[in-house]
C-alpha cells in the first residue's frame, strides 16, 4: 500500500537560507549549501560558512568524477606464481 502525502510541504523561508558563494556552478543552492553544512558541522570545530559547503561539494564531485573513471592505468594480472627474470 503506497502512503500518499496530502500535506504540501512546509514553504521555505528565502531569509534564513545561506547565500550561495560567488562562482559557484548554477546547480549549486541554497538548499545544498544548507543541508551541507547541517551534515558536516558535527566534524568541524568551527562553525562552517558557505564557501567551506561549497569547497566540500566541489571536492565530492572531483572524487566522484575520479572513481568513474576507473582504474584503465592498472594491469590485471592473474593470481600464482609469479616470474621474475
Amino acid at each position: 500500500m503506497t502512503v500518499r502525502r496530502t500535506r504540501k510541504p512546509d514553504p521555505v523561508d528565502s531569509a534564513t537560507l545561506p547565500v550561495v558563494p560567488t562562482g559557484a556552478p548554477a546547480w549549486v543552492t541554497p538548499e545544498l549549501i544548507e543541508k551541507t553544512v547541517k551534515v558536516w558541522q558535527p566534524y568541524y570545530e568551527e562553525e562552517l560558512i558557505p564557501e567551506d559547503a561549497l569547497a566540500i561539494i566541489l571536492g565530492a564531485g572531483r572524487v566522484f568524477e575520479y572513481l568513474a573513471q576507473g582504474f584503465r592505468h592498472e594491469t590485471v594480472c592473474r593470481s600464482g606464481s609469479s616470474k621474475q627474470p
